[in-house]
């Protein structure tokens, strides 16, 4: 089934009184809503008592709990110190999601810097070869690991690159991100025939299961000719892209994605009215 929830905790949140994850669980619950994600931007810093607790609190109102890896992610180094930095990040990322009660992690893949895009994508995918089979080996083979599609151009990450990235792999599902599709190609998804040629190419990729069950983020974000700048809100107009054309194709092709918004500040309720649209379809 669909699940709609935000990526961290909005600014209602906090007006509201609360201030810790564990209570999110409650609020979240009253407000409709049936998933999370908690993200470890800068580092994955939390005990195992504290992610128990909150795993307890998510379960009891049956609240879907997904994590977001480190972002310094890049699985296209070159360095092999760097490259065992990434299975730590990755790694203490599926523990405490085990810890949670979570099932699926995001990550981003990586950035060329200096290689040539081919190359890099080359090095990424030998990379993501290491990652899969020490996933196989600590025992995490119950959990999904999400390649995030990029909205910066300079990163890997694109469409076709996710796919290649997630084809090989029972366990690798695609993160598709519609606001960094938008940026990252300068606004252009403008409406429901732009949603279907994405999800109809990412079927034509990766088959029918991994595209009903993807991992899904969603914002508006403002962009450069370089692609992403920043995460806006649904009350802006300018930038896109909008939301009710794909909830319009994800109905229609009946899929089952966790759809967590990225709203800045406003992700809670943006996400609400995306549930609430997609009810009224």
């Amino acid at each position: 089934m669909i699940k709609f929830g935000p990526s961290g905790s909005c600014e209602a949140f906090a007006e509201a009184g609360y201030s810790h994850t564990v209570e999110e669980a409650k609020w979240l619950a009253e407000l409709g809503l049936d998933c999370f994600e908690y993200s470890f931007g800068r580092g994955v810093r939390i005990t195992e008592k504290t992610a128990r607790a909150i795993g307890e609190e998510f379960k009891k109102y049956s609240i879907e709990f997904s994590v977001h890896a480190p972002y310094f992610i890049n699985l296209a180094t070159l360095e092999e110190d760097k490259a065992a930095n990434n299975h730590d990040y990755i790694f203490s990322s599926l523990k405490a999601l085990c810890e949670f009660g979570g099932k699926r992690c995001v990550f981003h893949p990586g950035s060329p810097l200096k290689a040539a895009r081919s190359d890099a994508m080359d090095v990424l995918m030998k990379r993501l070869d290491k990652v899969m089979e020490l996933k196989h080996e600590y025992g995490f083979d119950d959990l999904w690991l999400c390649a995030e599609t990029m909205g910066k151009k300079s990163q890997l990450g694109d469409l076709d690159e996710v796919i290649r990235m997630c084809k090989g792999y029972d366990t690798l599902l695609p993160c598709i991100d519609f606001g960094h599709l938008n940026a990252r190609d300068c606004g252009a998804i403008k409406g429901y025939d732009d949603y279907k040629r994405i999800i109809d190419r990412l079927a034509d990729g990766l088959g029918d299961f991994k595209t009903k069950n993807m991992h899904v983020h969603f914002s508006k974000i403002q962009y450069t000719d370089k692609g992403e700048l920043r995460h806006l809100t649904f009350r802006d107009e300018k930038y896109g892209p909008d939301f009710e054309p794909l909830l319009k194709v994800i109905h229609e092709y009946r899929l089952e994605p966790y759809v967590a918004c990225e709203s800045a500040g406003s992700q809670t309720m943006d996400a609400l009215a995306m549930k609430n649209y997609y009810k009224s379809l």
